[in-house]
């Protein structure tokens, strides 16, 4: 598969302007690539995975078998009237949850567990067997130690339970825990709950004894009042003035009574803001209803609105959002601050108005007393007593009242506590003995291992693609800043085709994937050589055995095929291969003849066939290195471009031999040949970098036998090419 460039055309400035090359940032690699390469050792690492779990699930069971129990409590609902056959739960979501994990809290108290394993049937468990010191005592604060670590209690969201979960190795000792903890705690509830229900009850009896006093004091005070005033007849002999009197009276009763409200609203309101007493509802409720209030809780609310705005918008600590919420909590501290001013104005006004009311029926009680002072002359006396008569009679009903009241809140005490439903907390459903373990289970423990083996084998695998700095597939190399490709060569085992060798295949093997990937390279440097004029090329690699005479022999034969006229020039004295490569005596006439004056160019140039002519390194004695950095060389070339269209040098290695950059600071343009899974990436970054300072700048790099298993994406391209060119 062929590569399309993905850098920017040639950069024609000079070397020292040019961007230099470096290594990527980071390691790309392909994970569909290294799942498919791997698939037979992940599937055998899951069922491996799979057995380790299952011998540990059979070991676990025999060494460290669990059986987990629960008990479930229900929050019941308070009753609104005493009379109430359905209850209707209106607590919010909210206070359900809080309660319920408030009551979680209060069952692992360490008092509560205390006493529930103070029970008889406790120390009979193989549990508590553990917690047996050395005089055959149970230790009953060690086994309250454990049970704080292991027991578990939350509120179940959403409903109006909440659970109590432990787990143990004995099954039987399961419910027997549980349920002597959830009776202990039922216990301890009730315990409490009769305990308020008792001071509630004290409390009111005590107020209706007190009630019944006062009845029987003012009952003996009109009585005697009525004797000694001989109050007896007055019903039936008074006068007109005595009915005005009586009038009078109730009036001036009843200006006495609104004092007394007044007076009283007055005292409490006072109280309140001395803040003895907290504000009512109502109070809070009517400052919340003032006008400055509500625009501080609407300035509240918009920012609360601008707030989840910026959340959504910006991420947590961004600037703006402290900012919004510092502004958010300066505008909440104002609006309590502000409410807490509105209630004590209210309250003052409040005081004022009752003080004026206070005045005022001062003010008509005086009024009644003196009207009552000019009506009565003679019965002055007795208008006063029936004035008081009418007092005490009022008294006295208002405590009767008062005591009726206390009767029925007594009444409703008592109704409450006989209900069930007034509990706040039953058991919804008791621990039960496990039928199964709940650790370990194969249906958890089989997908751990499996989960865990692939793991580790995953884990594995891409950490040794993580320090693996080869060069594995053209994705590494294109990650490389200033690097081209040109191309890749497959492996010959790849090649659907078969050809019998790689050099050459072109010319011996049109059809193979070699030969198709080798004329796309050749198309890349062709187009590349015409837009910038180069006609002397250079192929060279790192490292040995890159394969780069194969590739100078296949591209020779493309660009050949293409109408241009080739000539190969070896100019690898070291390893000469290129001769053979090409079926032309290795040994013959050559460039280090024609650079020692030994041959001309004419003599030395072989025939390989087609317009591809090669000039072989020549005899072994001639082959001088030195000679290629010399102006004899620069001739050669002259020579070559006026009879050729394009010259194509098989260039030593770059790494392990130096004449390969000074040849290839005489020519126009170097390709880089690199060997998939030998050569370092940093190499390849380096070796580029020192092509750009040179005169035969590097064009591309070919990406030589990458690995055909590589996420299967290579080899079915191969087998592409292969079926497509058969057909043509």
């Amino acid at each position: 598969m062929t590569t399309a460039p993905t850098r920017p055309q040639f950069d024609a400035r000079p070397p020292a302007q040019r961007p230099r090359p470096s290594a990527p940032a980071a390691v790309q690699i392909d994970p569909i690539r290294i799942l498919r390469q791997h698939v037979w050792g992940i599937a055998a690492a899951a069922v491996i995975g799979i057995v380790i779990g299952a011998a540990a699930t059979v070991v676990l069971q025999m060494v460290y078998p669990l059986y987990s129990g629960r008990v479930v409590f229900e929050l019941v609902p308070a009753p609104d009237e005493v009379g109430d056959v359905i209850v209707r739960d209106q607590r919010t979501e909210e206070a359900v949850e809080r309660l319920g994990q408030t009551e979680a809290a209060r069952i692992k108290a360490r008092t509560l567990l205390m006493q529930a394993m103070s029970r008889s049937d406790i120390v009979q468990t193989g549990w508590a067997q553990g917690f047996i010191d050395s005089s055959g005592n149970f230790d009953l604060n060690k086994a309250v130690d454990e049970l704080e670590e292991d027991l578990g209690a939350s509120h179940m969201r959403r409903t109006n339970f909440f659970a109590l979960n432990w787990s143990t190795h004995a099954s039987a000792d399961v419910p027997v825990i549980l349920n002597a903890i959830a009776d202990t705690y039922l216990e301890v509830r009730r315990g409490e709950d009769n305990a308020r229900f008792e001071q509630n009850r004290g409390t009111f009896e005590t107020q209706l004894n007190r009630l019944d006093q006062d009845i029987t004091n003012i009952g003996n005070e009109l009585r005697k009042f009525v004797e000694e005033n001989n109050l007896t007849a007055t019903r039936e002999d008074r006068n007109e003035k005595l009915i005005r009197v009586e009038d009078t009276g109730m009036q001036l009763t009843q200006t006495q009574s609104q004092l007394t409200f007044a007076e009283s609203r007055k005292l409490q309101t006072e109280r309140k803001i001395r803040g003895e007493i907290e504000p009512t509802p109502d109070d809070v409720r009517r400052a919340e209803e003032d006008e400055q209030v509500l625009r501080a809780n609407i300035r509240v609310q918009e920012l609360l609105v601008e707030l989840d705005t910026y959340r959504r918008k910006f991420r947590e600590g961004h600037s703006a959002i402290r900012s919004i919420e510092a502004r958010l909590k300066a505008a909440q501290n104002e609006r309590d601050m502000k409410l807490q001013e509105i209630i004590r104005r209210n309250l003052n006004a409040d005081f004022k108005e009752f003080s004026d009311v206070v005045e005022s029926q001062l003010a008509v009680r005086e009024k009644f007393m003196a009207e009552m002072a000019l009506h009565t002359t003679g019965l002055k006396d007795q208008a006063a007593a029936l004035a008081k008569v009418e007092e005490l009679k009022e008294r006295r009903e208002r405590l009767l009242e008062a005591r009726a009241t206390q009767l029925q809140i007594l009444a409703n005490l008592a109704q409450l506590k006989a209900r069930e439903d007034a509990r706040a907390v039953s058991i919804a459903q008791r621990a039960q003995t496990p039928r199964e373990l709940s650790f370990p289970q194969y249906k958890v423990m089989l997908p751990l291992g499996g989960v865990l083996g692939l793991a580790l084998f995953l884990g594995v695998i891409f950490l040794r693609e993580l320090l693996d700095t080869r060069v594995r597939s053209a994705a590494d190399l294109a990650v490389m800043q200033g690097v081209r490709i040109l191309g890749t060569v497959p492996e010959l085992s790849d090649d659907p085709v078969a050809p019998s060798k790689v050099e050459r295949a072109v010319f011996h093997a049109p059809r193979s994937v070699i030969a198709e990937s080798s004329r796309q390279i050749a198309g890349q440097i062709a187009k590349i050589s015409a837009q910038q004029g180069l006609r002397t090329i250079g192929f060279l690699s790192g490292l040995p055995g890159a394969g780069t005479t194969s590739v100078v022999s296949n591209t020779a034969d493309s660009l050949a095929a293409g109408g241009r006229k080739v000539l190969v020039i070896d100019a690898n004295f070291r390893r000469s291969n290129l001769a053979a490569a090409m079926g032309v005596q290795p040994d013959a006439k050559g460039l280090g003849d024609v650079l020692h004056d030994k041959a001309t160019l004419a003599d030395a140039v072989r025939q390989t066939g087609g317009e591809v002519d090669l000039l072989a390194a020549g005899t072994p004695a001639d082959r001088v290195y030195e000679l290629l950095s010399g102006p004899r060389f620069d001739k050669v070339l002259a020579e070559a471009l006026e009879r050729y269209d394009i010259v194509l040098l098989d260039l030593p290695p770059a790494v392990v031999a130096g004449d390969a950059l000074a040849v290839a600071n005489k020519i126009d343009a170097t390709v880089l040949v690199v060997r998939a899974m030998q050569e370092q990436r940093g190499l390849v970054g380096r070796l580029v970098g020192q092509l750009s300072d040179v005169r035969g700048k590097c064009m591309g790099v070919v990406l030589n036998r990458p690995q055909g298993t590589a996420g299967g994406y290579l080899r079915k391209n191969y087998e592409a090419m292969a079926t497509y060119s058969a057909k043509s």
